[in-house]
């Protein structure tokens, strides 16, 4: 279900009466010299935080001839946050989730023009239930609670995507009034507890928690829902702020690459850079093994098949020609999907 806040609503409305005034949107004379970077928990980050840690960042900068420029990384939980941050500008990029992404570039063409960054990895997103009884998605009550991230999260959607698949065209929302918005932790501690919700779109290291806790079972996995691949989570920032700041935008990218290389190449110490930023109660052996069931990558996956769905249900207007117009170089002239 792709719903705006009030506070969304207020800002795109202010978007359409700035762009109908004729006033332009002028770029920037010169880089910004602090980033404010908002992202998200969970490991689905990791890069990030990697980067954070390891100052691949200031590294990267440096290399791009925009040495003193700090990137100021902040965690928040779920897109309406920063959906408020990069609208009012007290955020520079942010994290959002596919689904996410796509429709603020839908409702943003032409005058703030959203676009995505880069990926942060390949989503390993599966539906949970705390009820032995719920098997398929066939399974859910109208009185079950299905915990998700946002109600324009990848969970959200792909919920949204098994129901027309379970129960046919016309049944996409047929599940929305049940969804209730939790972050990860809480979800988590919501759903083995058994306090709330029945169901939780959950992803890693949060997987790792249920399955440890023998009280929540698998109901259905992501790429069984999307048929392949897809990316859970990517950053993205204006058309504006691309066009003032080239240089950091390589920077961020080329930080992420890096990062991503080193958790592939040493998944044990990305664990403990990943405990030492976020609380988990899960041991060092479990989010390693979280870390190495996970592809990073800066490649976008999955991102037409999304919007084509979107576009289907009426929830964006139309999809995009090709993913790659939703994104800015130099990943737009990726391999992505």
């Amino acid at each position: 279900m792709i719903n705006l806040t009030r506070r969304q609503s207020l800002a795109f409305a202010g978007i359409g009466l700035f762009a109908a005034s004729g006033a332009p949107l002028i770029a920037r004379s010169q880089e910004k010299k602090t980033i404010k970077v908002a992202t998200q928990y969970g490991t689905s980050h990791l890069a990030t935080t990697v980067a954070e840690k390891l100052s691949l960042f200031h590294k990267h900068a440096e290399s791009n001839g925009i040495a003193g420029t700090e990137f100021q990384i902040q965690r928040v939980s779920g897109s309406t946050v920063i959906n408020d941050g990069i609208f009012s500008g007290s955020l520079d990029i942010g994290a959002y989730g596919s689904t996410a992404l796509i429709a603020a570039w839908a409702k943003t063409k032409g005058s703030y023009d959203l676009k995505g960054i880069a990926a942060c990895n390949e989503a390993v997103l599966t539906l949970y239930t705390n009820d032995p009884s719920i098997k398929s998605i066939r399974d859910i009550k109208p009185t079950d609670r299905i915990a998700v991230t946002g109600t324009t999260s990848p969970q959200a959607i792909m919920l949204q995507m098994a129901a027309e698949k379970e129960f046919g065209k016309g049944e996409a929302k047929r599940f929305d009034k049940q969804m209730v918005q939790l972050p990860h932790p809480d979800a988590t501690t919501a759903l083995i507890s058994g306090n709330g919700v029945t169901l939780y779109f959950a992803a890693p290291p949060f997987i790792s928690t249920l399955e440890a806790s023998k009280k929540c079972f698998k109901v259905v996995g992501g790429e069984e829902i999307i048929g392949g691949p897809y990316s859970g989570a990517l950053y993205a920032s204006t058309q504006k702020f691309a066009d003032a700041n080239p240089k950091v935008l390589a920077a961020f990218v080329g930080a992420l690459k890096e990062a991503m290389d080193l958790i592939q190449g040493d998944p044990g110490k990305a664990a403990e850079i990943y405990l030492a930023a976020e609380k988990t109660n899960l041991s060092p052996v479990q989010v390693e093994e979280a870390i190495r069931g996970q592809v990073f990558t800066i490649e976008p996956r999955g991102m037409q098949s999304f919007a084509n769905f979107l576009a289907g249900t009426g929830a964006i207007k139309q999809a995009p020609a090709s993913w790659r117009d939703m994104f800015f170089e130099p990943i737009s002239k990726g391999n992505g999907s």
